[in-house]
């Protein structure tokens, strides 16, 4: 009898904690926090691993910025407010604050931990009641320290992927190139954890990594819309969940995220199941001139005649004023384009030229005429959202949600497809910028940040799509901000950091490989005979990338016909492979063992020269594509066979 009292005793504390702890568990994971009258995160465990640094959380769990209605401007955390401890609701544990505003110490901040029987990780969320008047403007919420070593590699959503040794701060902003899909991971030799927004309405984010105190401290911070904040009552829309497994990154991403992502309106319809241009899934290949010269036109006949038939055409610097500038004023175009443009067509090419979807020039004329004062983004003090490129030009960001941009946009696309007979548009940053909060009072949308921005281009590319992109007519974009991915024929993938530190990785095919079209891996440099193209070659193969987007004027020149024959190998092979490449799963690269050297790749890395993926096919059967992007043939080894591939060579296996 003393022995079962025992373990009951045991089994209680397990679930209830030990004098002074509230615990919530389920068969995945077991959080504890202090019962005292400080709050304490201090145990975090999930696969028998420890989250939770030594002695437990130290972070702040959430930070609030107010605006009253006089204008009062607080930044508010834990220690300017008094705590009131820990209840349990069902399945979750409630801890309470209270702030002191207008008078009253009775204003609560209520943080929830939900963790029900089968949850895979414990779920976040946060509200704060105000006085009428007040609003919250932006949040930091969640705030966790978790354990980390040197071993520990950071995995961002930036273009592709990209991997960094953990240390600094580290930051991705949803939704843009830098952020195109709402999680971080940190992946060491133990395993993965897990950070992710279950935010079906992909409202802007960032997440933040800061290697702090021996350990890295994870944050979101959000821009919040005041629409958010009723009745004295502001609610961040949506959970938040961290989570450990011991599993690579890989397999972590695809089955904790790829789950939540398929629910998602972007995410919800196959790639077999989407009507986009027959022609964009096509397009193996791209080239990319960057004037209408008659030299660049030459350069663009001789790819068009080696490549064949089908190639995509991104046209650039085809307008009336220099390269970012002046927009929107692109019409007319240069004299000449119109002609070029038909005779690219009837060469066998598709055309799609450049335009910008965010920026507008407030030195040019129509900025005048079609009121672009009354257009532009608004900081929350009236001032303009002001960005500099290269071109030097002064441009200002644009609220997608006005409807002067949205009919400048129509316009703009619907002329350009009328006026020059291209086979749809190019709209450059919807997929790669963030969204800026706008205060202005004269857009159909609330003040602040929230989801009104990308549900604003995404309105206006379902209004286009209806009307101006039909009958195989494309619109395309830059970068893979996912919520933009169903609306758009094909993203463009170029910002893919790469350097010393930072690795790319497939983490974007491994959740949407089967769901959208994308093309480009990283830009590409002025020399493509220093293993550099032959090597985005065969990463943009491999990943399911459409190849290119190369200058003609570059690739068709005498030293460079070993790496254009490369690109055309490998562009037959995919053209010939679309039941992979077209609506596949890319589920992982591998490394063939045996007789595979490394070479170096400058400004890149140190990579075997024979690399290969695994995919499903369009019916689930799996595959292994291998590349060889060396001079000479190798004999490799894979899942136990030898395998001999020739130099430039590719195959399915």
């Amino acid at each position: 009898m003393k022995r079962i009292c025992i373990t009951i005793i045991l089994l209680l504390s397990c679930i209830l904690g030990r004098a002074g702890e509230v615990v919530l568990s389920n068969e995945n994971a077991r959080l504890v926090f202090s019962d005292g009258k400080d709050f304490k995160f201090t145990s975090f465990t999930m696969a028998g691993h420890e989250i939770l640094p030594d002695g437990g959380s130290t972070a702040m769990p959430w930070e609030i910025t107010l605006l009253g209605p006089r204008g009062e401007n607080p930044l508010l955390v834990p220690r300017y407010s008094w705590y009131d401890g820990v209840t349990r609701e069902d399945n979750s544990l409630v801890f309470t604050w209270r702030l002191f505003l207008e008078g009253r110490e009775d204003w609560k901040v209520r943080m929830r931990v939900a963790l029900a029987p089968g949850d895979e990780m414990p779920q976040w969320s946060f509200e704060a009641c105000m006085p009428q008047g007040w609003v919250v403007t932006k949040a930091d919420f969640p705030r966790i320290s978790v354990r980390s070593d040197n071993n520990t590699k950071a995995i961002l959503p930036i273009s592709y992927g990209a991997r960094y040794d953990m240390s600094g701060t580290l930051r991705s902003d949803y939704p843009s190139c830098t952020g195109t899909m709402q999680m971080v991971m940190l992946d060491n030799p133990e395993g993965t954890l897990f950070f992710s927004a279950r935010d079906y309405e992909a409202s802007r984010k960032s997440f933040y990594l800061i290697s702090e105190n021996g350990g890295v401290t994870l944050l979101q911070q959000i821009f919040t819309s005041y629409a958010w904040t009723s009745d004295g009552v502001f609610r961040i829309p949506w959970k938040s969940v961290l989570g450990f497994r011991k599993d690579d990154w890989q397999t972590t991403a695809s089955e904790w995220y790829r789950p939540f992502a398929l629910q998602c309106r972007w995410g919800a319809k196959s790639l077999r199941d989407r009507k986009i241009a027959k022609w964009i899934e096509n397009a193996d290949v791209w080239i990319r001139p960057c004037s209408v010269s008659d030299e660049e036109m030459e350069a663009v006949r001789q790819a068009l005649n080696y490549y064949g038939k089908g190639t995509g055409i991104h046209w650039y610097q085809w307008h009336k004023y220099p390269f970012d500038t002046n927009y929107p004023d692109y019409l007319p175009a240069r004299e000449g384009f119109a002609e070029k443009v038909k005779e690219a067509r009837k060469l066998g090419g598709f055309v799609t030229p450049y335009i910008n979807g965010r920026l507008w020039d407030p030195a040019n004329e129509t900025y005048i005429k079609y009121g672009g004062a009354h257009a532009s983004c608004r900081k929350s003090d009236g001032a303009l959202y002001t960005e500099v490129y290269g071109s030097k030009a002064v441009n200002t960001v644009t609220c997608p949600a006005s409807p002067i941009w949205q009919e400048v946009m129509r316009k703009t696309c619907s002329d350009i497809i009328r006026d020059y007979g291209t086979d749809g548009v190019y709209i450059d940053q919807i997929g790669a910028a963030i969204g800026e909060p706008c205060y202005s009072g004269e857009h159909p949308h609330a003040k602040g940040a929230g989801s009104w921005w990308p549900m604003a281009y995404r309105s206006l590319l379902e209004g286009m799509r209806k009307d101006i992109f039909t009958k195989g007519k494309a619109v395309t974009t830059e970068e893979n901000a996912e919520c933009y991915m169903d609306l758009v024929d094909m993203m463009l993938i170029v910002n893919s950091p790469h350097n010393a530190w930072t690795e790319m990785v497939p983490l974007f095919p491994l959740i949407y490989s089967d769901r959208c079209i994308y093309s480009g891996l990283t830009y590409i440099p002025d020399t493509l005979n220093n293993g550099i193209l032959d090597y985005l070659s065969m990463k943009s193969l491999l990943w399911g990338s459409q190849l290119g987007w190369v200058a003609p004027s570059q690739l068709m020149k005498p030293e460079n016909a070993v790496q254009a024959e490369f690109m055309r190998t490998l562009a037959r092979f995919r053209k010939a492979n679309h039941d992979i490449f077209v609506g596949g799963l890319f589920k992982g690269e591998v490394i063939p063992g045996g007789d595979n050297p490394l070479k170096d790749i400058p400004t890149y890395q140190r990579t075997p020269v024979v690399m290969g993926a695994r995919w499903l096919d369009v019916k689930g059967k799996e595959s292994t594509i291998i590349v060889n992007m060396d001079s000479c043939a190798h004999k490799v080894s894979l899942d136990g066979k030898e395998i001999e591939i020739e130099a430039y060579s590719c195959k399915r296996i």
